[in-house]
């Protein structure tokens, strides 16, 4: 994982993404280019594209090598990046047949605690027990994902919160 404003960001780019020395290299990157052209050069590139062809994923402040799971863990659990850009960066890797992670390494990247091979399941099982019991309430009930809870009253007096 690289941020954006590193100095070493081109040697990254041309580690990753361009060879500059190939012949049909179109990319226009010098070893005299600038930070500066190069992240202009990759935000040309779209997102399906850096994924399949060059194993890179680009975040706000980052990139990520998507070939190697330790950078997206490291993005994971800084909150760089989501569970469900995880998921569309291992479908786009999927078609082109670059699987060296799954989805199995992401969640325990993001619920370390419950081990290796956890279900979603679990989660929303008990979330809506949860709901059920009175403990806690979804503000936003007509989204389909990224369902925000809070704590109701009957919560906090059983955490003893009250």
């Amino acid at each position: 994982m690289i941020h954006k404003t590193d100095s070493s960001l081109l040697n990254w780019i041309y580690k990753y993404v361009v060879d500059f020395t190939l012949e049909n290299d179109k990319s226009g990157l010098t070893w005299e280019s600038t930070n500066k052209e190069a992240l202009s050069f990759m935000s040309r590139i779209p997102k399906k594209e850096k994924v399949q062809k060059y194993g890179v994923y680009a975040a706000k402040s980052y990139l990520f090598s998507v070939i190697e799971f330790d950078d997206l863990k490291e993005g994971l659990e800084n909150g760089l990046i989501s569970e469900k850009t995880c998921k569309m960066i291992y479908t786009w890797n999927s078609e082109v047949g670059r699987e060296n992670w799954d989805m199995d390494d992401v969640m325990h990247a993001l619920y370390p605690a419950f081990g290796r091979h956890i279900s979603r399941n679990f989660f929303y099982a008990a979330i809506k027990e949860l709901v059920d019991l009175g403990v806690i309430e979804c503000v936003n009930p007509k989204e389909v994902h990224g369902r925000m809870y809070i704590i109701t009253e009957k919560g906090e007096r059983v955490l003893g919160l009250r």
